[in-house]
């Protein structure tokens, strides 16, 4: 009976939506409204906060909203929050000027001709390869939904001229790209002595101590047995290596991260989880390590050391392949904790830079410290020529 309750309700919840928003797309577009999104109802964060927070410091008189699931969600006072498949969220959806996204809308939506869609994506270059490129690992759901999601998008942001042939090539989308970086990745040029600052002391670290984090992606079966990184041996090939005393930061996928209990937590193991802004603990941390995500691929900018670490990496080469070969790529593999410890003991910081060194130049950054600015300076030209 629940089960015929939860499907007739869905049902009914569907058509309302799209009732609603044929509805609401007969009122009047706000062009200087904008409707963020981050992951499809999170927090305050990722590439849209910094566009938002670009606005909010040049106090632009725009109406910002925000997509958000969950009511512990903090934003600043000029943001409105919205829950995520409500009359309310269809209804701001339908008569804002402009949508900014870092993920696929998975969704129904109706697209009104005078609207503008921006699409940050969430991450630069990675090793797995993503969307076509892996298009038999896709679900027809998934493709559907991002074909027609590509359809509607307007400005694609590109880091690198890497990803903007990706994102021709294998997003379904053959639109323009603003190559002027990703906004999230701003924070890499500003001054980092205050949020290294801001991080030690949330964690309540001396700042002598050295911060390596682990952060693993998710997969697509939202796994985590995987996650199996032996912190402590870890922790003792660093100090052997670096002569240093290092604390680790545990930071799992968002996707995931409702099992970030499967750590153990000590004075030096810790939970980055739910610490709010990822760039912050990058550009917070002297090392990383990582398995197929997208973050080891923005130390070579930072030139801090990055190992990747990943027991089922000739599983996903057959599910889904890999762009890079390890020959292209500064970072060690290691498919064993011990492999991991043997790598750091015997870690070759010249050769290391070296290789950054060559995989920028061929990556080619775009990245200069204004990504944001890029992105409210186009939503600021299509208001007045929308109002003009």
């Amino acid at each position: 009976m629940k089960k015929l309750l939860l499907t007739i309700y869905l049902y009914l919840h569907r058509n309302l939506i799209r009732f609603a928003w044929s509805f609401f797309t007969l009122f009047k577009l706000e062009p200087t409204k904008i409707v963020f999104s981050n992951f499809n109802g999170g927090g305050y964060g990722d590439n849209p906060k910094f566009i938002a927070q670009e606005i909010i410091d040049a106090k632009l008189p725009y109406k910002l909203i925000w997509v958000s699931g969950e009511p512990s969600n903090t934003f600043p006072p000029e943001i409105t929050p919205v829950r995520p498949n409500t009359l309310s969220f269809v209804y701001h959806m339908a008569t804002a000027g402009f949508w900014i996204d870092n993920t696929r809308k998975l969704y129904y939506f109706k697209k009104r001709p005078n609207q503008y869609y921006i699409q940050t994506w969430h991450g630069g270059p990675g090793l797995k390869k993503v969307e076509k490129d892996c298009e038999s690992a896709l679900s027809e759901e998934y493709k559907a939904y991002a074909k027609i999601d590509s359809k509607h998008i307007d400005l694609f942001l590109s880091c690198c001229e890497w990803c903007s042939k990706l994102y021709h090539s294998s997003f379904w989308y053959h639109g323009p790209l603003l190559e002027k970086g990703i906004p999230k990745n701003d924070l890499y040029f500003k001054d980092p002595k205050p949020i290294k600052e801001k991080v030690f002391s949330y964690y309540n670290l001396d700042l002598d101590k050295k911060l390596i984090m682990y952060a693993p992606t998710y997969r697509d079966n939202r796994k985590t047995d995987m996650y199996n990184l032996d912190c402590d041996k870890v922790l003792a090939a660093l100090k052997q290596r670096f002569g240093a005393s290092f604390a680790i930061l545990i930071r799992l996928h968002p996707n995931v991260s409702d099992q970030d209990d499967r750590f153990t937590y000590t004075d030096r193991i810790l939970n980055a989880s739910k610490y709010k802004n990822m760039q912050e603990l990058l550009v917070a941390c002297d090392m990383i390590i990582t398995d197929y995500s997208g973050c080891a691929f923005d130390y070579p900018i930072l030139k801090k050391p990055g190992f990747l670490y990943a027991e089922d990496y000739e599983e996903m080469k057959r599910t889904k392949d890999y762009y890079f070969s390890l020959e292209e790529l500064p970072f060690s593999l290691s498919q064993t904790n011990e492999e991991l410890v043997q790598n750091i003991l015997t870690f070759d910081n010249d050769k290391y830079q070296k290789d950054c060194e060559r995989y920028v130049k061929e990556i080619n950054y775009f990245d200069e410290g204004h990504a944001a600015k890029a992105v409210v300076d186009e939503i600021t030209c299509k208001i007045k020529g929308h109002i003009l």
